[in-house]
């Protein structure tokens, strides 16, 4: 079966194995920062909040470029897209480590890396899969999505050893190498067009916008992955370890159970693409949101229970990137690959700031209360209140009512 798939569309599969690796570089990339931390302080002598600093400057200009690029690859296609970030990144990492002023760190990682991963995110993975990819753009964007889990828990291991071998700034440069050798190759490999892909292109930003601006599954989506990134970027990435810490389990147990998830988070993110090509894509983003109100509850009783914390781990890690190749489907058919680019663009800068929201508030509540409980119940029902807008979104099976974006249909596209 798998034999028979990769040869219905060869290239296509290719395009999908350029885009797993590109995910999985940049995001170990952006990832390595709190690796690179306690390097930091020997030498040169960057304090730890200098260094957050700096990444906080990343994930501000991945928010801002997201939207940027994904209308650049509406316009342009992925391939110069994608070589640019991923050369962005590499140059901002070879940069910082040959860097000793402060000024540096964040010139180099801050915003280098941040604007390249920016462009090597989601959305380019997404527009790419729907250009290659007449039928199974569920599967394959979930396996190309996975390339971020990928990046932490594949490439984050390689890293440490390295740095432990040969130092942080030899392991910067080496990892810097190989994003300017990805940047390469992805050039030569994504290039050309599905057939037909290019003929939904047309229209000014102005156009695009107000299309997207006008669209009540945009803004289902959009308001829906906001609330997703709160939940799982900023509550449970920020805040699971420290709990896990606040319920008096070790260091090493909840580093552990931190792994646990992104294990998980692999499977279920190519699980959910699977899945997304043969079920009610609305029904399947609400049940995601409505298991997850679950979890959170189950969070409320972990404490004294190792096995429950792991088994939270286990489950929440495998619905948390599962949302992505669903809503990266519902897009493509409902918006048109034409719009593809940007549309996961803005979706994307909303989760961003919904992940910025939830890290703040959880720790303004934990300020607040001394406890985590108050923080799981927000979460709770704000997850619960994701789960019932996806269920206002209509279904719309790829190939059966396609609707590419066009200027002159808009307003009978709204909606």
């Amino acid at each position: 079966m798998i034999v028979r798939t990769i040869r219905a569309n060869p290239y296509g599969w290719l395009v999908v194995a350029v885009c797993f690796a590109a995910l999985m570089a940049a995001y170990a990339a952006r990832s390595s920062l709190g690796l690179m931390m306690p390097f930091w302080e020997a030498d040169p002598g960057w304090p730890r909040d200098l260094a957050s600093n700096a990444g906080a400057l990343t994930l501000v200009l991945m928010a801002a470029a997201s939207p940027c690029a994904g209308n650049l690859i509406d316009r342009f296609g992925p391939r110069a897209v994608c070589a640019a970030g991923l050369a962005a990144i590499g140059a901002g990492l070879m940069l910082t480590a040959g860097a000793a002023a402060r000024w540096e760190l964040f010139a180099y990682y801050g915003v280098l890396v941040g604007l390249g991963s920016g462009a090597i995110a989601m959305p380019m993975v997404a527009a790419a899969v729907a250009r290659y990819f007449a039928t199974g753009q569920g599967l394959a964007a979930g396996i190309g999505f996975s390339g971020a889990t990928g990046g932490q828990l594949l490439a984050l291991p390689v890293l440490g050893l390295l740095v432990a071998a040969l130092g942080w700034r030899s392991t910067h440069m080496a990892l810097g190498l190989v994003l300017m050798l990805l940047a390469a190759v992805s050039w030569l490999v994504l290039r050309g067009w599905a057939p037909g892909a290019g003929g939904d292109r047309g229209g000014s930003l102005a156009d695009r916008l107000g299309f997207l601006f006008g669209n009540r599954v945009f803004w289902l989506l959009f308001v829906g992955f906001t609330i997703c990134g709160f939940t799982t970027a900023g509550v449970i990435e920020v805040h699971l370890i420290p709990y896990a810490a606040f319920c008096g389990f070790a260091p090493i147990e909840g580093a552990t159970a931190y792994g646990v998830h992104g294990g998980f988070n692999m499977v279920g993110v190519i699980l959910a693409g699977w899945l997304a090509d043969r079920l009610h894509r609305p029904f399947l983003l609400a049940g995601i949101f409505f298991v997850r109100a679950f979890l959170f509850a189950l969070l409320i009783y972990v404490a004294g229970s190792l096995p429950l914390l792991f088994l939270f781990a286990a489950l929440y890690g495998f619905l948390n990137f599962a949302t992505l190749p669903v809503i990266a489907n519902v897009v493509a058919s409902r918006l048109g690959t034409g719009v593809i680019g940007l549309a996961m663009g803005l979706i994307f800068a909303g989760h961003w700031l919904g992940a910025a929201g939830g890290a703040f508030l959880g720790g303004r509540l934990y300020r607040l209360f001394a406890r985590y409980d108050e923080l799981w119940l927000v979460s709770i029902a704000a997850v619960i209140a994701a789960g019932v807008l996806m269920l206002l979104i209509p279904e719309d099976r790829p190939g059966l009512r396609r609707r590419p974006f066009a200027p002159a249909a808009r307003a009978g596209l709204a909606g």
